[in-house]
């Protein structure tokens, strides 16, 4: 994938704002992360903004529509979205959140290189790494620390596949359902195989030769060692009250991003322990040492590279 040095070089040297990037791959605790940094002070939270361009490109897309065809329910799910928000409004109403239509690469770019507001220290935007890939000349021209939160692949097969199951509105035995194609959170088209891998290894030849990385693994079993380690890392500094915040969901409220597809996501699931969560929830069991049979490619596909990030992420002691 072509890069390009000469922009990421503009990048390191650029004045203000500070933007902080929290990377994933779906199902890595990523929101719990995105909640907890929410309740610190003096900080944009951006949820999501690159993720709510890439779909509106596949729903824009008749081609993209033809080779996903799984993806009309989703759009049929997110238009019910639509009309019960219409109807009755929704939870957060009079908050920073956008109508999705506006969300385009160049949108998110544009807005992400604005000028802090008064009284805030940095810009934290958590997203995808999946939803940039090809498009890494619509990142923001800013200084900005990228970061990364990996999790073990046989973890994230698991959760992910509970999600597509229920996303897609799959009928049957949820062995039949392959996790590793037919969906736009895996490989498609002429997308890289593993976009996490891709991003970071972007960062690291043009941008920051040493991009932080957290494990979700060790986050849960040492959320004090890790949050504190990674405040040093991104230049915020570490308070103990940062490892508990507020249960409730209201602080979404104050986030930027897409409206409908938050709701969507809290109506279907997908957000709804993480927006309540109030605090890093220990570890409830040791990885599986298998994964249904349709869920084996895309772990192969993901597992060089979360090996390769985990060699180079924060550990606990």
């Amino acid at each position: 994938m072509a890069t390009n040095t000469t922009k990421s070089a503009a990048v390191m040297s650029h004045p203000s704002p500070k933007t902080i990037f929290l990377w994933f791959r779906p199902r890595s605790l990523s929101t719990a992360v995105e909640k907890c940094v929410a309740s610190m002070n003096k900080v944009e939270v951006w949820h999501e903004p690159y993720i709510a361009s890439y779909i509106n490109e596949i729903f824009g897309s008749e081609e993209s529509m033809k080779t996903l065809p799984s993806m009309s329910v989703w759009q049929k799910q997110t238009e019910r979205t639509i009309i019960r928000m219409m109807e009755t409004g929704h939870t957060y109403n009079s908050g920073n959140l956008s109508p999705v239509d506006q969300f385009t690469f160049e949108w998110v770019k544009d807005k992400l290189e604005k000028p802090l507001p008064e009284g805030v220290d940095f810009r934290f935007v958590k997203e995808a790494a999946l939803s940039m890939d090809g498009k890494y000349d619509k990142l923001p021209n800013v200084p900005t620390k990228h970061t990364f939160i990996i999790r073990h692949p046989r973890r994230i097969a698991w959760s992910l596949r509970r999600l597509l199951i229920h996303g897609f509105e799959h009928q049957g035995d949820p062995d039949d359902f392959d996790v590793s194609s037919g969906h736009p959170l895996g490989p498609w088209g002429n997308r890289s195989t593993d976009p996490m891998l891709a991003l970071w290894n972007h960062v690291r030849e043009n941008i920051d030769p040493n991009p932080v990385v957290i494990d979700a693994d060790d986050l849960q079993s040492n959320p004090e060692k890790i949050l504190k380690k990674y405040c040093e890392a991104v230049g915020i500094p570490f308070k103990e009250s940062y490892l508990k915040w507020d249960g409730s969901d209201e602080i979404v409220r104050s986030y930027h991003g897409p409206m409908e597809q938050i709701m969507y996501g809290r109506e279907e699931q997908c957000y709804d322990k993480a927006f309540l969560s109030s605090c890093f929830l220990p570890l409830q069991s040791e990885v599986l040492e298998t994964v249904p049979e349709k869920c084996k490619v895309y772990v192969e596909r993901i597992m060089k590279g979360y090996k390769m990030m985990y060699e180079t992420r924060i550990e606990p002691e």
